[in-house]
This record gives structure tokens, sequence and C-alpha cells, in this order.
């Protein structure tokens, strides 16, 4: 037993060596496994589309909505800036006095947008937001506006509603917008 102990006294260092280097080889096929593990779940994700989607382009706007924007370019030129398809929550700071109430609200108008917005050109405020409606709105779009002008009058601004396929002049735009007409 003690040429045993000696001998393992002797060769200690070559065993801890050893030891040493096995618990490198673990250690490194751990990792090559743990790699590899996360490498694969991110292939499967690969996107964050999730499968089942099938997405597709859709025009910015409609050929309507767009000779309505080339006449309201026409009539703010560079009194305003003008901008489409404008998120609502883009244009309101929402503040309160709990997370979830502030959650709740963001979740109503997350997907509102305003048709158009005039925006003025030196202080980047909102002057005002158009919205081109039906005659007659339906309930769903009742409830949808009254959300909207809420919203928006709470912060100052106004609201001008246009009836959609309707053909605009840019000095019947200029009077429903309560502006000076461009010459």
């Amino acid at each position: 037993m003690e040429t045993f102990v000696a001998f393992i006294v002797d060769n200690m260092a070559p065993i801890s060596l050893a030891f040493a280097a096995l618990g490198v080889v673990l250690l490194l096929w751990w990792a090559t496994i743990l790699l590899t593990k996360l490498s694969t779940r991110k292939a499967e994700r690969g996107t964050s589309i999730p499968p089942g989607l099938e997405l597709t382009a859709q025009p910015f706007m409609t050929k309507s909505e767009a000779a309505f924007y080339n006449v309201l370019r026409l009539t703010v030129q560079d009194e305003y800036l003008l901008f489409a398809q404008v998120p609502l929550w883009s244009l309101v700071n929402i503040n309160a006095t709990h997370p979830k109430l502030r959650g709740e609200f963001l979740g109503q108008i997350a997907l509102k947008r305003l048709d158009f917005v005039l925006v003025h050109p030196g202080t980047l405020t909102v002057a005002k937001a158009i919205e081109m409606e039906e005659d007659p709105p339906s309930p769903q779009r009742q409830a949808r506006n009254q959300l909207v002008e809420d919203t928006l009058k709470a912060v100052g601004i106004d609201v001008v509603r246009l009836t959609l396929n309707r053909i605009y002049t840019i000095p019947d735009l200029a009077a429903a917008l309560d502006i000076e007409p461009a010459e």
C-alpha cells in the first residue's frame, strides 16, 4: 500500500495534468453541444415571421387617396409638411398614473392611422389631421372616429373630415382646411 501511495505522490503532477486535460476536453465537448443547439434553434426560427403566415406587399394608398394627396400637396405647398398614413400613437405622448392604464390606452390606439397630417415646417408641430370619410360612416367607424377625435382634441390637434370619393379643387381644400390657397 505504501508503494501505491508513493507512486501516486510521485506522479501527482502528470495525473493532475491528465485530469485537467480531460476537464478541458469535456468542457469543449459541452460547449460544442450547447452552441449546436443554440444555432439549431436560431436556424429553426430563421425569421421573426411565424410559420403559417404569408405576407404580400400592398399599395401605400388607393388611387383616389393618391389623387387627393396630389391636390392637397398643391394646396398646402410650403405652408405645411404633408404626411400620409400616420399612426395615431406617434402624435401623442402618453403619461399615466399606472403602467397598465397606459398600456390599455396604447392598445386602443395602436392600429389607428390618420389619412393625412399637416405639420408646421418650422416648429414641427402637428397643425391638422385630415380624415377621409365615407358618407355615412359605419357604427364601427363612428366609434373609431370618436376615439381619434378625443385623443387629438386632448393634445390640441384639429381634425378635418372630408368626404371620400369627391373631387376637390385647390380652393375647396384651402377653404376646408382654413388656409390661404396657393397661388
